[in-house]
């Protein structure tokens, strides 16, 4: 093997790619350089290798690249801030659960039911004025579990709950039919989960029950 300087054979085959990129310092480069002038093998090892790089360089394909890429490239990859936006199925989603459906028990009858006055239909009495249809309503027996129609909602539809959420009671019959409840107590507030059966007056047309009795 032979020597030149701090140079040897092994050493200078192993730099010799590094040198035709010219990544070495002025050190090496001098070094390898007086290396390869006086070792044979070495030089004809360098012709060889530099054959080879100018063999690859030419096949390279140096297509430009695309301009919008390259300016994207020069303003820098910043992604542009998302704004979330739940598609309209969600929303259809959560439209779906109050839309109630409108069998009744009885004929419905027009006019305010027995014993209950005109502010304790607001609820029911609005829906169905923005409905252009006369306020009706039926005597109502139905078994089921109460729910919280929200929460119900944000589960169907996969919205995350939020840190205050608001609650509004809904009754969820054994045959499908998810009725609101217009009379909101505590203990009703608290009956989320629970099944019961529940006596009262419905108004099909807007899905408002006002529960009279219930039963555990």
């Amino acid at each position: 093997m032979n020597t030149s300087g701090t140079m040897n054979c092994a050493r200078a085959r192993f730099l010799l790619y590094a040198y035709f990129d010219r990544e070495l310092s002025s050190a090496e480069s001098e070094a390898l350089t007086r290396h390869l002038a006086g070792c044979p093998p070495c030089g004809t090892r360098a012709d060889s290798a530099r054959g080879l790089a100018r063999l690859l360089r030419s096949r390279l394909d140096r297509s430009p690249a695309p301009v919008r890429l390259r300016e994207r490239l020069h303003r820098g990859m910043h992604p542009p801030v998302v704004r979330t936006r739940y598609p309209a199925f969600v929303a259809a989603a959560g439209l779906a659960l109050l839309i109630l459906p409108l069998s009744s028990d009885v004929r419905p009858r027009i006019g305010n039911p027995p014993g209950l006055s005109a502010a304790s239909l607001l609820p029911a009495a609005s829906i169905a004025a923005v409905a252009g249809r006369p306020l009706s309503y039926v005597s109502k027996r139905v078994s089921g579990t109460f729910v919280c129609i929200l929460c119900e909602t944000r589960t169907e539809t996969g919205l995350c709950t939020p840190p205050e959420p608001r609650h509004e009671p809904a009754f969820c019959a054994e045959n499908g039919e998810i009725w609101r409840l217009m009379t909101v107590s505590s203990e009703l507030a608290q009956d989320a989960g629970r099944t019961a059966t529940v006596e009262g007056i419905a108004f099909p047309q807007s899905g408002f029950l006002r529960a009279n009795r219930v039963g555990y």
